[in-house]
């Protein structure tokens, strides 16, 4: 078991262990960490933090991967960071590979995400396999002439926006088997036909309600989750012949929970979703010092922003149970979802996280995510030192680029505020933000 940043607990404060390193994961431990009443340990497999938001940026652009790919190192200034396999997370304890003894901890906090097909997520646990993965992704595109994309969800459709804005003149096919694209009854139809509307701009040829079979579904425990060569497929449905030298299968996330799965937390499973069942208090049900937040969790859509909100509010509960005081209020699901899907580094579709769900487009969303991914936001979370802030925020007034700094922050704004940010956008750029193709 490799060790990074490992200190003693010689204070004997109460020990908090947080096992899974992602958005919500770090969030939740450096929380507790800086507020000194605990001992945090932050367990993951990888040796560094993924920035998920731009992986698919690190497919088409040099270097990109080694930006995204963050130590751990710096991200604790109290506890530590354990490099491990969790082979079994129970109430008694998270036992790791290569240790018959567990981790114990007096609080639980479990982060444990989500696995997806690369190169919408890597799984090496040492970065420099996971940036050798992304090099050689770069390579089969860029040789790749005609090129297919299975799954018209987030991953689908960003793919194909990096893709198509970097070599505009592949040949970009994109099948999902819903009426449109994402098919998501949380978001509104127009972000779906806008973003189809935007795609097709792009060059890349849309085919719904339709679906291709490949050899291997289960792509998530595949080693090798795209397909490379030539290759002739019929489509399921309308028996549309597709040829492509590079396929990708850009559907089904699984669920990380597979260590609760020979555990007395099983039964805290729930059968149908394969996620924890918590109470209000984001507590595993019959646990008061055992929490689950973010994906693998049965609160709330998998958001990454609601993952965050759920890490603040555990962050700030622990404390309040170890003093034995009274409980809050219980933690309020975001009321309206959002979300920025990307089509390159130049545009993309938004639903804003207000009452009407206010739809954006490439001018906004550029702003908020495209450009840089919110990679520069990331390292400096990590407490490395993060690119220059996106030059494009100071061709505005500094009241509009306090209120987006805001938005990326928590993405919690009212209805009002949307409109009032909105509103100091250049009336000549765009109308209230809804300058779509």
């Amino acid at each position: 078991m490799g060790v990074t940043g490992s200190k003693e607990n010689v204070t004997k404060k109460p020990v908090v262990v947080v096992v899974g390193g992602g958005y919500g994961g770090v969030k939740c431990a450096q929380l507790l960490d800086k507020s000194g009443q605990f001992f945090v340990v932050l367990i993951d497999r990888k040796s560094y933090f993924l920035h998920n938001i731009g992986t698919l940026r690190a497919c088409v652009e040099k270097n990109y991967a080694n930006q995204i790919m963050i130590p751990y190192d710096r991200a604790l200034t109290n506890g530590c960071v354990v490099h491990a396999e969790v082979v079994s997370i129970s109430s008694n304890g998270v036992f790791v590979h290569g240790h018959e003894q567990p981790i114990h901890f007096n609080y639980l906090v479990i982060a444990t995400g989500s696995s997806y097909a690369f190169p919408g997520k890597v799984a090496e646990p040492q970065r420099n396999q996971a940036l050798s993965r992304y090099s050689t992704m770069r390579e089969e595109i860029y040789k790749a002439q005609q090129i297919l994309v299975i799954g018209g969800g987030p991953v689908g459709i960003e793919l194909c926006g990096e893709i198509a804005t970097d070599f505009p003149n592949k040949e970009i096919t994109l099948v999902h088997g819903g009426s449109t694209l994402l098919q998501s009854n949380v978001f509104r139809e127009e972000m779906y036909t806008n973003l189809q509307r935007q795609l097709q701009h792009m060059g890349v040829k849309i085919l719904l309600n339709d679906w291709i079979k490949v050899a291997s579904t289960d792509n998530t425990k595949s080693p090798v989750n795209y397909i490379r060569g030539k290759q002739t497929y019929v489509t399921e449905n309308n028996k549309q012949s597709v040829t492509a030298d590079l396929t990708f299968i850009c559907t089904g996330a699984r669920v990380n929970n597979k260590s609760l799965m020979m555990s007395d937390l099983a039964d805290k499973v729930d059968t149908q979703s394969g996620r924890l069942k918590v109470n209000g208090y984001l507590q595993v049900e019959g646990h008061t010092n055992i929490f689950a937040i973010g994906d693998i969790s049965n609160k709330e859509s998998k958001m990454a922003y609601y993952a965050g909100n759920q890490a603040e509010y555990v962050a700030s509960l622990i404390p309040i149970i170890e003093r034995n005081k009274p409980y809050p209020k219980e933690y309020q699901p975001g009321q309206y979802p959002a979300m920025f899907v990307t089509l390159g580094r130049k545009g993309g579709v938004g639903q804003m996280p207000t009452k009407s769900g206010f739809i954006v487009g490439n001018t906004l969303v550029k702003l908020l995510k495209s450009k840089d991914m919110m990679t520069s936001r990331t390292q400096s979370m990590m407490n490395y030192k993060a690119h220059s802030l996106d030059e494009s925020l100071s061709d505005h007034p500094s009241a509009y680029s306090h209120k987006l700094l805001s938005l990326k922050e928590c993405m919690e704004l009212t209805e009002k505020d949307a409109e009032e940010l909105l509103a100091g956008l250049p009336e000549k750029q765009i109308e209230l933000g809804q300058d779509f193709v």
